[in-house]
């Protein structure tokens, strides 16, 4: 989600698991992931490089399972505050009976907030469009692609309100065509395109 450097220390906010979360992917013997247990949590990696032996830190930053994180782009290799991801609600323990969302997470007060989209949706990999050139930090919309289970996976364009996700879309763009299943990208601005 982010890397950062603070003085003689390094930071890495990244997912961590402890097997293949892929359930198109074989491990490497051939068997099948076990999915139940290879989810993908939010960690915070730390190295002090000031020569100490002991310079090394791992932290669960939130009880999310968060496959694809992202943050604000302008702050790529910078000190960030906000993320975000799409996410099964930690509030229903059945991970398939408690609907999918779209989280923002709050670096320096470690809370969250999220959208749940139910049951009958799944939610692609999440993108952040600041709302202007100058807009402060993690002002701006939150950009998904909605899959509907129950309609032959019929795609929706979701836009959120990246500071108040828990409010749901602020506009649902109704696609024509299904959408791919999960689409990697970043949000580049016009003015930074070639001439």
């Amino acid at each position: 989600m982010g890397a950062f450097e603070d003085g003689n220390k390094i930071y890495i906010d990244t997912e961590i698991t402890s097997g293949n979360p892929f359930p198109f992917m074989p491990n490497k013997d051939g068997s099948p992931p076990n999915l139940a247990a290879s989810v993908s949590m939010l960690h915070r990696l730390s190295a002090n490089l000031s020569g100490k032996n002991d310079g090394y830190g791992i932290e669960k930053l939130f009880p999310l399972i968060a496959p694809l994180p992202k943050q604000d782009d302008r702050y790529n290799t910078m000190p960030y505050r906000y993320g975000y991801m799409g996410c099964p609600d930690p509030a229903v323990a059945n991970v398939a009976a408690a609907g999918v969302c779209y989280a923002r997470v709050d670096n320096q007060t470690r809370t969250f907030q999220l959208w749940n989209a139910g049951t009958r949706i799944s939610l692609a990999e999440p993108v952040f469009a600041p709302k202007n050139v100058n807009s402060r930090e993690g002002e701006g919309y939150l950009l998904g692609v909605a899959y509907h289970l129950d309609e032959n996976l019929r795609s929706d364009l979701v836009i959120l309100d990246a500071e108040h996700v828990e409010e749901g879309p602020i506009a649902t763009v109704r696609l024509p065509v299904q959408a791919s299943p999960q689409v990697h990208g970043w949000w580049v601005r016009e003015d930074q395109y070639p001439g």
